[in-house]
């Protein structure tokens, strides 16, 4: 008999029923660029090793308030704001969401920050890119 057991995907539920594969990162001071005016804004992808069953993201900086979101242009708000903020020295609340990457960005400087997830088993490949658009045609909803 084979043992060719199927891979989860990014649609399999029960690799989201169980808790999630723990996950903890965080960036150096200064690491997360400016995303908002100033220059050339700029986002840090931050890329999760499988895709998440949660995440929640502190911002490091005392001073800078930090957006989060699923697209570069999202995080950058430079057709539509797609972002969370987080302010000075504070965390998001837990997200309960399916994800393979998050982008950051900081305003009026540099930042940084820390991400702790809740990983599945689901392989990174195996879920699709999250963009504003395909060619023009809305892909998903609120990324950006």
């Amino acid at each position: 008999m084979a043992l060719n057991h199927p891979k989860a995907g990014p649609n399999s539920v029960p690799a989201y029923i169980m808790s999630g594969v723990p996950y903890v990162t965080q960036s150096v001071s200064g690491e997360v660029p400016r995303c908002d005016g100033g220059g050339s804004p700029s986002t840090l992808k931050h890329s999760f090793p499988f895709v998440t069953k949660f995440f929640q993201v502190e911002n490091l900086s005392s001073t800078r308030v930090l957006r989060v979101g699923f697209s570069d242009l999202g995080v950058k708000g430079s057709v539509t704001n797609n972002f969370i903020e987080i302010a000075a020295s504070g965390k998001s609340e837990v997200f309960e969401l399916r994800c393979k990457e998050i982008f950051l960005g900081s305003v009026a400087g540099t930042g940084a920050a820390r991400i702790v997830a809740g990983l599945t088993t689901i392989q990174q490949g195996e879920f699709p890119i999250l963009t504003g658009s395909v060619d023009g045609i809305t892909a998903f909803e609120g990324v950006g």
